[in-house]
C-alpha cells in the first residue's frame, strides 16, 4: 500500500468534516448553509489542484474533472437547500 497520499486524504476528509458539521450547525440559516456549500466546493476544487501539483501529475482534464465534480455536487445541495 502506498502510504505517500494519507496526509492528503486525511486533509480532504477533515474539510468535508468541517464543511458538514458547518452544514448541521447552521441547519437554520439557509443563506449561511449556501455560504459553506460554495465554500466546500471551492476547497475541494482548491485540494485537488494542491494535490496533483505536488505529485506533478496536474493537467488540464484533472482540473477540469475537480470542477466538474465541484459543480455537480454544489447543484445538488443547493437544490435540497431550494427545495425544503
Amino acid at each position: 500500500m502506498n502510504t505517500k497520499h494519507i496526509p492528503h486524504y486525511v486533509s480532504l476528509i477533515a474539510i468535508f468534516l468541517a464543511g458538514l458539521t458547518g452544514f448541521y450547525v447552521y441547519s437554520y440559516d439557509k443563506y449561511f448553509q449556501i455560504a459553506i456549500v460554495v465554500a466546500l466546493s471551492l476547497s475541494y476544487v482548491s485540494w485537488g489542484i494542491i494535490h496533483h501539483a505536488i505529485h506533478k501529475d496536474i493537467c488540464w482534464t484533472v482540473v477540469f474533472e475537480y470542477v466538474a465534480v465541484s459543480i455537480l455536487g454544489l447543484v445538488l445541495v443547493l437544490t435540497l437547500i431550494f427545495r425544503t
